[in-house]
């Protein structure tokens, strides 16, 4: 090979080949990049699914994808043009028809019922052990009884040496107090010689130490009272209304709290007795539902739910959650006026029970106090209706001097309606309770009636018509007299007032 030859040669090994065709040529690295770069954010968003392994995690989604449902309702309703507002609806109905959220809620319905199921499970297996360990032997039961006699002579020697512990002073006192509360829990089944020891634990409620199982004692006090619901409105109540009233809310709470076991046992044992108890404790909830502390309010709340548990008359349960609501929020007053709304265009058929009274008197009482019209009708409306289908008129007894004063009050009011409505609450009262009416409320009316001004000689004459209509025909007869006397007396202001009730006589 000449010179030539191999130069040519080494040129044409290093010169660039010539280029293909534009429709020969591969795909555009670019383009493959962005295919990859969508397949890796679509893996991404399917990565970033919550993960949701835990009933409460499943909760915790729940509720924040319903707050994020509330934010959009209440864009919708702010937004004024129709254009945005369609498109915020759409945006609406989609997290509203989420495929995820509406699976998660079923799961968690399922959870909480299988929840229920294991629970109601444990509880049957744990009776039929505690019944085949109940079933001692004829030796068995010689020792127990050995044993009990033993434990009660120990429980006298116990119960002095818990008392000595709560009298103790000095730095030594808080440790030797613990130990009393702790035995007296132990030895809670023993009621004749635990139960007077209740004040003593009331007193500790305050304590940041010993209050927490000085309550905890308590509620096993009550639990275990034997015979069951006994000793409660004689021994209980009135420790526990009085620690209501103290000044330390902790005192106040930890009262609010040994409730429930109370009304539970009384429910079950004594209806009458808490049939007398429950004005008092609805009326003094009604009160702590005022507090500042969230602790009283809250345990205030789960008293009255509980006494609406009890509530036994179809037209109240109800409204129940209504009442509760409205006397568990005082300063609400729209929850007061809904539920009096409610009440008032409801017709009531059956027996109306202790419970239900209770809670229906102290939203009557509030409804009288209003200034609004409808609530004070309302009020004297249902008071009357409640009065004549109580299961026992003696519920009403303790009610009366809350009440009967504002239905005074209402007679004098300028509205007519308001004014007729507590006039037949009067001649409601003469059916129901006679002896009062003729005791307590017909002197009263004649008073009225003779030196009352003129619009309380109005209302007094109303609610007489209404009471002689209910009255026994030859006793209403016997007022016939006195009715000829005033309306021929020489003073013209007693005249009116006789006129006036002649003149609304049916």
């Amino acid at each position: 090979m000449s010179r030539f030859e191999a130069a040519a040669k080494k040129a044409a090994a290093v010169a660039p080949k010539p280029l293909a065709p534009s429709w020969m040529s591969a795909p555009k690295p670019k383009a493959a990049t962005a295919g990859s770069t969508v397949a890796a954010k679509a893996k991404a968003k399917a990565g970033t699914a919550p993960k949701l392994t835990t009933l409460e995690d499943k909760k915790k989604f729940v509720k924040s994808w319903e707050t994020k449902i509330d934010d959009k309702e209440c864009e919708v309703q702010a937004e004024a043009n129709k254009k945005a507002k369609k498109d915020l609806e759409t945006a609406l109905k989609k997290l509203q028809t989420d495929e995820l959220y509406l699976k998660v809620k079923e799961e968690i319905k399922e959870l909480e019922l299988q929840s229920k199921r294991d629970a109601e499970r444990a509880a049957l297996t744990s009776q039929k052990s505690d019944a085949k360990a109940s079933a001692p032997s004829k030796e068995t039961s010689k020792g127990a009884a050995a044993t009990s006699s033993e434990a009660t002579e120990a429980s006298e020697e116990s119960m002095a040496e818990i008392e000595a512990a709560f009298a103790a002073s000095g730095k030594d006192a808080a440790a030797v107090k613990a130990s009393a509360v702790a035995k007296l829990e132990s030895l809670a089944a023993a009621t004749p010689f635990v139960l007077p020891r209740l004040p003593a634990l009331v007193g500790l409620f305050a304590d940041s130490k010993l209050g927490a199982p000085a309550i905890k004692a308590a509620v096993a006090i009550v639990s275990n009272i034997q015979p069951k619901g006994h000793g409660i409105a004689s021994e209980v109540m009135p420790t526990l209304l009085c620690g209501m009233e103290d000044k330390r809310w902790k005192v106040k709470a930890g009262c609010i709290d040994v409730l429930l076991p109370c009304l539970l046992q009384m429910s079950e044992a004594t209806p009458g007795q808490l049939a007398e108890c429950l004005p008092q404790i609805v009326g003094r909830l009604a009160e702590a539902a005022l507090e500042v502390r969230s602790e009283i309010r809250t345990a205030t709340g789960a008293v009255l739910r509980e006494i609406g548990n009890l509530v036994a008359s179809p037209e109240i349960k109800k409204l129940s959650q209504d009442l509760v609501t409205a006397l568990a929020e005082p300063t609400n007053q729209k929850h007061t006026q809904a539920v009096l709304a409610k009440m008032g265009n409801q017709t009531f058929m059956s027996l109306i029970d202790a419970a239900s009274l209770s809670l229906l008197m102290p939203i009557v009482v509030r409804g009288l106090r209003e200034r609004e019209p409808a609530s004070k009708k309302w009020s004297a409306q249902i008071f009357g209706s409640t009065s004549q289908l109580v299961q026992n008129v003696e519920f009403m007894k303790p009610y009366l001097p809350m009440v009967v004063p504002m239905m005074q009050q209402a007679l004098v009011d300028p509205v007519a309606e308001v004014q007729r409505e507590a006039a037949k609450a009067f001649g409601i009262m003469e059916l129901v309770l006679p002896e009062y009416s003729k005791l307590k409320l017909q002197p009263w009316l004649f008073a009225k009636l003779r030196a009352g001004e003129q619009g309380e000689q109005i209302g007094a004459s109303l609610a007489l018509a209404e009471t002689l209509t209910k009255m026994d025909k030859d006793l209403a007869a016997t007022f016939i007299g006195e009715f000829q006397a005033g309306a021929c007396d020489p003073k013209w202001s007693v005249r009116r007032g006789f006129l006036e009730l002649t003149d609304t006589m049916p």
